[in-house]
């Protein structure tokens, strides 16, 4: 089969289009024929070489995935050829990634798509919205708490906004001056274009998806600070013990979250595709920043 691969870490020029050996299915696995693969930040690092973590190479880059049923392993009864399918694999942890014609995963990782969901953005969701769920699932916010999400037009900060307003919650925005009016739309309250900008001490929490450690000052007394980033963390400080949140694979809750998806109470916009024998493309577009929605790599 077809697959975006590296022979070693380093730039996106390291990603060549080639033939590698078709994915194994075991007894409790699905194939899914690829239709879509999503580019996320973590694929980035990983072509770049993220210390302690040692790839088997050539390695197959990619965690999010959406397609077609193509085989299913003999134990498995949730899923049928030609079932369409979503799902994010830890590509880590799998030793195998989504940048490829098939792919092959436990069936419990991924999701059935409902009646008007696309493959496109059934590919660009699922590495997305599980983080902002799973980070959301760890604060223990008041009733009509005051939330300052980082990078909020960001992919998992603009799911998180979106989230945090249809529980009820009050959130302001730190992002860029010209994405004002896309999160307006979305409801935030305030977008502060500028760390300078935010108010001190005035939040009940913190979500910080863009690195950004000093807006811990914002958080009131006993407040939560969360992020998902690599960064360096802040230190805790007036009684606010910083965490960091790691996504996990899970398809039920991929499942439950892909109805929110096909009605449109939750979006997770695309903003470009290339097909996957450009991925080396993909990635160097995604290195010059800017780009509002999700990159994707057609098959």
């Amino acid at each position: 089969m077809k697959a975006a691969v590296i022979g070693r870490t380093g730039p996106a020029d390291e990603l060549t289009y080639a033939d590698v050996e078709l994915p194994q299915t075991g007894p409790h696995d699905i194939r899914v024929k690829t239709a879509f693969a999503a580019v996320n930040p973590v694929d980035i690092w990983t072509r770049r070489g993220i210390p302690g973590v040692d790839l088997t190479f050539p390695a197959v880059l990619g965690w999010d995935v959406a397609g077609t049923v193509d085989a299913v392993g003999s134990e498995v009864t949730r899923f049928r050829v030609g079932d369409r399918v979503m799902g994010m694999v830890k590509q880590m942890t799998r030793l195998q990634g989504t940048y490829a014609e098939f792919v092959s995963a436990p069936h419990q990782l991924f999701a059935p798509l409902p009646a008007g969901l696309s493959l496109e953005t059934a590919a660009a969701a699922p590495l997305t919205v599980l983080t902002s769920a799973q980070l959301l699932s760890n604060l223990h916010l008041p009733d009509r708490a005051k939330v300052l999400v980082t990078g909020a037009a960001g992919a998992v900060g603009r799911v998180t906004v979106q989230r945090l307003i249809q529980a009820g919650h009050e959130v302001s925005g730190l992002a860029r001056a010209t994405d004002h009016d896309d999160l307006a739309s979305l409801g935030v309250r305030t977008v502060y274009p500028s760390g300078a900008d935010i108010p001190s001490q005035a939040f009940d929490a913190v979500i910080d998806t863009a690195g950004v450690p000093q807006t811990i000052s914002n958080v009131r007394d006993g407040g939560e600070f969360l992020s998902i980033t690599d960064n360096e963390q802040p230190e805790p400080e007036r009684a606010i013990t910083p965490r960091k949140n790691y996504v996990e694979e899970d398809g039920p809750q991929l499942a439950a979250i892909a109805e929110q998806l096909a009605d449109g109470t939750l979006t997770v916009p695309v903003c470009r595709t290339y097909p996957l024998s450009d991925a080396a493309a993909a990635h160097a577009a995604f290195e010059q920043g800017g780009l509002r929605g999700k990159l994707l790599l057609a098959l």
